[in-house]
Parts: structure tokens; sequence; C-alpha cells
């Protein structure tokens, strides 16, 4: 098995488990959500082949339409700041169920499990802004490495533009040493 047919029988096993492939904005990469429209779940996947076999990393993230929508109009570019890539997410080689996702070559790609895994974790994700920001406030747990506190930034940004979403609004942006700033 090559790195593609790797990547079609994971493509056959998202789109069973009733994900869409989609691109979360004009100019990114491709990513497998389940259908949703107010708060997007999703997983960003790096397939990667090593001598031994394949493994499969990725993004588990969130992005957020309506702010999308907003910084786009009132922050494009560099002005959207710690947005630029998506709302939060993690590399699942920080978790310790998918940094586990290997298989060796010659043997069956559990790819259906693998996607079960990858659903269950998104399915814990509220999907509506109001839920997930609930969630964010009551229960950080639930949301796991997303509400680590490297995201604190962005979650303080999101209830802020939700109480008022006002074009004047500062958007954090990271520093060259990986702080984050808020004046510009």
């Amino acid at each position: 098995m090559d790195i593609r047919a790797f990547r079609a029988e994971l493509r056959k096993a998202f789109c069973a488990e009733g994900f869409e492939e989609l691109r979360l904005w004009k100019g990114t990469a491709k990513v497998w959500a389940p259908r949703s429209s107010e708060v997007i779940a999703y997983f960003a996947p790096h397939a990667q082949r090593r001598p031994w076999g394949f493994k499969l990393f990725g993004v588990i993230g969130i992005e957020i339409p309506a702010l999308r929508d907003w910084l786009n109009e009132h922050k494009p570019g560099q002005q959207s700041g710690i947005f630029r890539s998506g709302f939060v997410g993690y590399y699942t080689a920080n978790e310790d169920v998918f940094r586990d996702f290997s298989v060796v070559h010659g043997l069956p790609v559990p790819s259906d499990l693998w996607v079960g895994l990858i659903k269950d974790r998104l399915n814990l994700i509220p999907q509506t802004l109001g839920h997930l920001t609930a969630t964010y406030r009551t229960n950080r747990d639930a949301l796991g490495w997303l509400a680590h506190p490297s995201n604190k930034a962005a979650w303080d940004f999101l209830i802020q533009w939700m109480h008022e979403p006002d074009p004047s609004l500062s958007v954090p942006y990271r520093l060259p040493t990986g702080q984050i700033a808020y004046d510009r």
C-alpha cells in the first residue's frame, strides 16, 4: 500500500461515517467534519508514510463561521491575528488515543476504528455557539485540549465578540516569541 491508497481508505471510512470533506474558507486545506452550521468541529488529517508503515496525525479543531465572516469583513488578512488558521485546534500527537494511529506495512488499516474514535471526539463538541461557550465556562474538561490554557485568548475574544461584535475590537495576535499580544 502506498500513501495514496492509505488516504483513499481513510476517505472511504470518513464518508461511511457521514463526514463531509470541506474547506473551512477559501485557500485552506480540506478537513473532515460532521454536518454542522453554527459550530464546525473538524479533523484535518496529516497522514505520514514511515519506513515501517503509516501514521495518521492531524488537527482536531473548531471553526465558527459567524466569527470567520466577521473577521473577513472587519479584520482581513494579518489583522485576523490568532484566528488566521481557525478558531482553536490541537495536533493529535498530544492526545493519548489519537497519537497511536499507526499501522505496519502489510497489516490491515483499522480506518473504521480510527474514524469512529475521531467521530466520538468531535461529537463531544457542542454544535451551537451558546452551548459551546457555556461548556467552556462551566466544564472545560469536556473540551479537552481545545480548552487548553494556550487557547485562552481565543476563548476570551469569542466571549467578548459574542457580547458585542464591535468592529473596533482588537484581535489578539502571536508574537515571534509565541506570546500573545493584544495591542495593535
